[in-house]
C-alpha cells in the first residue's frame, strides 16, 4: 500500500511537503466555493453532497488523468446544474497545463462547452440568447485560463531546455578550465625541463672529476656538487606534480628578454613603453618565468583588443615581491572573440609560483594585467595543486534554486491572498444575510395572528428595514432569495397592530 501510494505521489508530483501543502488547502478552497453555491441555489436535496463528494476527487485526479478528470466534472456539472467556476478555471488550467498533446485540450474543452451550455437548462428555458451568453462565459472561466496555462507551460518548457543546456555548458567550462591548468603545468614542466637537466649533468660531470682530481682539488668539486645538487632538488620540488599530458611549447625567454619583447611590438606600430624599477635580483625560475609570461600575455591581449593604444610594460623589483604588469589605454579591438583560456592558464602559473593575478578595466577605459610574485628561496616549494580554479560568481543551479524559493513564496502569498478574500466576501455575505435582511424560510415561519414580540424576535433591527407606514416594515430578501427570484429586487413586508402580525407581503420591485 505504501508503495503504490509513494508511487502515485511521485506521478502527482507531491514527493515535496509544500506541494502537498498546497494541494490540500487548494483543494480545500475549491470544495468551498463549489459546496456553497450549490447548496444555496438546491436544485435538488442531494446535489449539494454530489458536488462535494466528487470535487476533491476530480481536484485529485487531475494530477494524473487530467482529461478524465475534466469530462467527468463536466457531466457532474450537468446534473448539478453547472460546475462551480472555480472548479472550472483550475481543471481548465490543469487540462492545458499537463496535456502535451494539444487536440486533446481542444476535444475536452468542447466536450465541456457542451455540457456547460446544456447545464443552463437548469435556470432558464435555453434559447439563442443564453447559449451565447453561456459560451461567452465559458470562454471567460475556461478558454482564456486553458491559454493561459499552455503558455504557461511552453515557458517552462522552454527554461527547462534552457537550464539543462546551462548546466552542460557550466561543465563544460569547468572541464575546459581544468584541461586549461594542465596544460599550463605541463608548459611549465617542459620550461624547466632544460635548466634542470642542465644541473643533473654538471652533477654528472663533478662526480666524474672528483675520482680523477687530487685531494686539494676533491673539496672544491664536493661543493660545487653540493651547491649544484641542492638548486637541482629546488626545481625539481618546485614541478613536481606538474608534468601532464606533452603539449609543445616553445622555450620561455628570461627577463632580459623584454626589451626584444617590446622592440617586436613596436615595430608593429605599437606604442610600448618598458620600465624597469627598483634594484634587481636574481630570482628562481619559477617566478621568473611567470613574470616574463604576464607581460608576455597582457602584451599580446593589448595588440588584440587595444591596438592603437599607448602600453606600458612595468617590471618592479620590491623588497618583498616582483612585480610584473601590462597596462594599456583604450583602442580599437582587432579580434572580436577569444575563449579566456590565456588568462586562465596565466592565474594557474602565478598561483603555482606562489603569487597573485589581477585582471581587468582602468579608471580612463583600458586594462590592466598585473602580477604579485613573491622572491622564492632556494627550498621553496610551489602552491598546492587545486582540481578546479575557484568560483568567479554563482554557480547556475543555485541561482536556478533561488528562483524556485522565490516562486514557492509567490505561490504561497497567492494560495493565502485568495483564502482570506473568499473568507472575507463569505463573512460579509453571512453579516448582510444574518443583520440586514430575512430570508424566505423566517418569512414563511412567521404566522398572521402571532403575537408580535414574538415575531420581533426573530426579524433584525427595525431600524434596518424601511418603515412603509401602518405599522408595516420592509425588510430586504437575503442574497440568495435574490438569485433564486430572478424578478428583481425582493423584499419582504411585516404589519403589526394591537400588538399581532395581521399582515405580510412578499414585495417585488422589477429592475430598470
Amino acid at each position: 500500500m505504501r508503495t503504490r501510494l509513494a508511487r502515485w505521489r511521485e506521478q502527482a508530483g507531491l514527493t515535496e511537503r509544500w506541494r502537498l501543502a498546497y494541494e490540500v488547502v487548494l483543494v480545500a478552497l475549491v470544495t468551498v466555493a463549489a459546496v456553497v453555491p450549490s447548496a444555496a441555489v438546491g436544485w435538488y436535496p442531494a446535489a449539494p453532497w454530489l458536488v462535494g463528494v466528487t470535487t476533491p476527487a476530480l481536484m485529485l485526479l487531475r494530477l494524473t488523468h487530467p482529461l478524465v478528470a475534466y469530462l467527468a466534472a463536466a457531466l457532474v456539472g450537468l446534473g448539478t446544474g453547472g460546475p462551480s467556476s472555480m472548479l472550472l478555471v483550475v481543471l481548465s488550467a490543469a487540462l492545458a497545463y499537463r496535456l502535451a498533446r494539444w487536440w486533446q485540450v481542444v476535444a475536452g474543452l468542447a466536450a465541456a462547452w457542451v455540457c456547460y451550455v446544456l447545464s443552463l437548462a437548469w435556470e432558464q428555458a435555453l434559447t439563442v440568447e443564453w447559449a451565447l451568453f453561456g459560451t461567452l462565459l465559458f470562454a471567460v472561466l475556461a478558454v482564456l485560463p486553458a491559454g493561459v496555462a499552455r503558455l504557461v507551460r511552453r515557458r517552462r518548457m522552454l527554461l527547462a531546455a534552457m537550464h539543462g543546456r546551462n548546466v552542460q555548458l557550466h561543465s563544460q567550462q569547468n572541464e575546459i578550465a581544468r584541461q586549461a591548468q594542465a596544460r599550463e603545468r605541463a608548459r611549465i614542466a617542459r620550461d624547466m625541463h632544460d635548466s634542470l637537466g642542465h644541473k643533473l649533468t654538471l652533477i654528472s660531470l663533478y662526480s666524474s672529476m672528483m675520482r680523477t682530481a687530487d685531494e686539494d682539488q676533491r673539496d672544491g668539486t664536493a661543493d660545487l656538487v653540493r651547491q649544484t645538487s641542492s638548486a637541482a632538488m629546488t626545481e625539481l620540488r618546485q614541478i613536481l606534480g606538474l608534468l601532464g599530458q606533452d603539449d609543445p611549447q616553445s622555450l620561455v625567454r628570461p627577463l632580459t628578454g623584454l626589451d626584444e619583447l617590446a622592440e617586436q611590438a613596436r615595430s608593429s606600430g605599437a606604442r610600448v613603453e618598458l620600465v624597469r624599477e627598483g634594484e634587481p635580483r636574481p630570482e628562481a625560475s619559477l617566478t621568473e618565468h611567470a613574470a616574463y609570461r604576464v607581460i608576455q600575455e597582457g602584451l599580446t591581449n593589448a595588440l588584440r583588443h587595444a591596438q592603437g593604444g599607448a602600453i606600458t610594460l612595468l617590471l618592479r623589483y620590491e623588497p618583498d615581491a616582483l612585480i610584473a604588469a601590462v597596462t594599456n589605454t583604450a583602442g580599437h579591438r582587432v579580434v572580436r572573440t577569444t575563449s579566456g583560456q590565456g588568462l586562465l592558464g596565466l592565474a594557474e602559473r602565478v598561483r603555482v609560483a606562489g603569487g597573485m593575478l589581477y585582471h581587468g578595466p582602468t579608471p580612463d577605459g583600458g586594462f590592466r594585467v598585473a602580477a604579485t610574485l613573491p622572491h622564492l628561496g632556494e627550498g621553496a616549494a610551489p602552491a598546492p595543486v587545486e582540481s578546479h580554479p575557484p568560483p568567479t560568481g554563482p554557480d547556475f543551479a543555485d541561482v536556478i534554486e533561488r528562483h524556485r524559493r522565490r516562486n514557492r513564496f509567490v505561490l504561497v502569498a497567492t494560495v493565502l491572498s485568495i483564502a482570506v478574500f473568499l473568507a472575507l466576501c463569505g463573512t460579509g455575505l453571512w453579516l448582510v444575510s444574518a443583520f440586514a435582511t430575512v430570508d424566505r424560510e423566517t418569512y414563511d415561519a412567521a404566522r398572521i395572528g402571532a403575537p408580535e414580540p414574538s415575531v420581533r424576535e426573530v426579524l433584525p433591527d427595525p431600524e434596518a428595514g424601511t418603515t412603509a407606514g401602518g405599522g408595516c416594515v420592509d425588510y430586504q430578501a437575503s442574497i440568495f432569495d435574490q438569485v433564486r427570484d430572478e424578478t428583481g429586487e425582493l423584499s419582504y413586508r411585516f404589519c403589526f397592530r394591537d400588538g399581532m402580525l395581521v399582515d405580510k407581503q412578499i414585495i417585488r420591485e422589477p429592475t430598470s
